[in-house]
């Protein structure tokens, strides 16, 4: 998988030696930085990183942002060797990320019971190369967790608050909970749940981001910017 950036920083996945877009047809060379296309245009030749591949690869439906995922990743502090259950899959984004720390010696199992969903999920998990440290379970997880020991749970579910008591016997001493929801009052039902299982630290966060335009002209907060994804639930089990 070759990553193709443009004269307009426009990024383009492709595996094949031979790449048609609206600039012409580029030939890919082994080991070249910089191709030109047919019409003339230049094309920076990358690797793709994991943000890469994020913005790039076929999706089932929404995903998480960039800006909650990270927000995940250091509140929880995922790290080396980690053990991460994941639901539901839909299109992998946040087990990738999650796989992507964890691996070489953790490994994140992600539970989906829709397989046209865990088909592109599969897909994208390959192209990312990180098979070895993601398995998909077709089974749904609020009928139970089959790991044990676990150091986060992360939920991105209709009704998180049926898996609470699940993650609870599931995750170890110390071990995380996130629970990603679009409305306010799904984040309602999962924080009672949370306090009835006798998860501690539970607080729910909204995350936002705003980019800032930097030109000759002067500086100042882009008129674009991203509202309301969702409500992150993080407890902990001590």
């Amino acid at each position: 998988m070759k990553l193709l950036i443009d004269e307009k920083d426009r990024k383009y996945l492709t595996d094949r030696e031979e790449f048609h877009t609206g600039l012409g047809v580029v030939k890919i060379v082994e080991n070249a930085q910089k191709v030109t296309s047919h019409l003339g245009h230049d094309f920076s030749v990358l690797k793709p990183r994991l943000i890469d591949l994020y913005e790039k690869l076929p999706r089932s439906g929404s995903v998480l942002l960039k800006r909650d995922i990270g927000f995940i990743l250091a509140y929880t502090s995922v790290g080396t060797g980690d053990i991460v259950v994941d639901a539901g899959t839909g299109s992998a984004c946040l087990a990738m990320f999650l796989a992507n720390i964890v691996q070489p010696t953790g490994k994140v199992f992600t539970y989906e019971i829709r397989e046209k969903f865990a088909e592109i999920a599969r897909k994208n998990i390959e192209n990312a190369g990180l098979q070895e440290f993601i398995e998909i379970k077709m089974k749904d997880i609020t009928q139970g967790i089959d790991e044990e020991e676990v150091d986060l749970v992360t939920l991105d579910l209709p009704e998180p608050w049926l898996v609470v008591q699940h993650a609870y016997k599931a995750l170890k001493h110390g071990g995380f909970i996130m629970s990603y929801s679009p409305y306010i009052e799904q984040a309602k039902k999962t924080v009672d749940s949370l306090k009835e299982a006798s998860f501690r630290g539970i607080k729910t966060y909204e995350v936002f981001e705003r980019e800032m335009e930097i030109s000759n002209k002067g500086v100042r907060p882009s008129t674009r910017m991203y509202g309301h994804s969702a409500y992150l639930t993080f407890a902990r089990k001590y």
